[in-house]
């Protein structure tokens, strides 16, 4: 699809009417996007449109009816859009945000055309540095920022009680890079002391073969009374209040928005060391 043809003006005059910005999330679906805070501080002030897709049709839309565009991720979408279309010769501001996935696990970043963005937003300081090893060219060619997550505290706050410490949450997708494997192997040496440890796990496995290998290490570690697992909780703010710690074992994060949310919410964080942790 021709991005003149699907809007022949490509930045309508704004005149009287509010700005647009278009958010563009090839990840994750608007309820638990990392961008909902954001959207809620803005939409007093802009129009906005949310877009959890990879498909050009979809895209090319939301490209056309925005005056911003946000790019969330570093990921396909960031690369086809810089690619295919000059939005900034055309009146458009562009944001991309970088979190880590796009710079430990793949080379996404390396595709952009970063003189066709205006502004590249890291959430942390070691992920910026991370990337910049591979491009050190980088900041000039394309204005940069570290703005580090933000976590609502009004929504996260702790409960009445404090949260019973023997009560401990793990939060986050069940996959290989969130290290769930230590997490039994902690829980195994806590029981061994008192059995009255318990692991609430909040999140779901990503791959067969992660949830088939869990399942054995749970059942030969013996652990399965001290172990539930919940799904996704949309009301995490309040699962957090009886929790009394947040168990980090992820092989890596740059930001972590659990052990943030879980601070807020009252817990004690146990945070693997992993590189930039501290």
């Amino acid at each position: 699809m021709n991005l003149q043809a699907a809007s022949p003006s490509l930045v309508p005059a704004i005149g009287a009417r509010r700005p647009r910005i278009a958010f563009i999330d090839a990840l994750k679906p608007r309820e638990i996007s990392f961008l909902r805070d954001i959207i809620a501080f803005l939409e007093a002030d802009y129009d906005i449109r949310f877009v959890h897709s990879r498909q050009e049709a979809a895209l090319v839309e939301a490209i056309s009816w925005a005056d911003i565009v946000w790019l969330e991720w570093c990921l396909e979408p960031a690369v086809w859009a810089t690619n295919k279309y000059n939005m900034r010769a055309h009146g458009k501001k562009v944001v991309v945000r970088l979190h880590s996935t796009e710079v430990i696990d793949g080379t996404m970043p390396h595709k952009v055309k970063w003189d066709r963005v205006d502004h590249l937003i890291f959430v942390s300081e070691d992920i910026r540095d991370e990337l910049l090893k591979q491009m050190p060219d980088l900041p000039r060619r394309v204005d940069c920022s570290v703005i580090a997550n933000g976590i609502d505290c009004d929504r996260f706050t702790p409960g009445d009680t404090p949260g019973d410490p023997h009560r401990i949450a793990w939060v986050g997708d069940v996959a290989m890079k969130k290290n769930p494997m230590l997490a039994l192997q902690i829980l195994r040496r806590l029981v061994d002391r008192n059995a009255g440890y318990h692991l609430h796990v909040a999140g779901e496995p990503n791959c067969p073969r992660t949830a088939r290998y869990l399942r054995h290490l749970i059942d030969t570690l013996e652990l399965r009374p001290y172990i539930t697992f919940y799904g996704r909780i949309p009301d995490i703010e309040t699962w957090y209040r009886d929790k009394g710690v947040l168990l980090s074992t992820t092989l890596y994060e740059s930001f972590g928005m659990n052990i943030g949310e879980a601070m807020a919410s009252g817990c004690w964080p146990v945070v693997h060391n992993f590189p930039g942790a501290a």
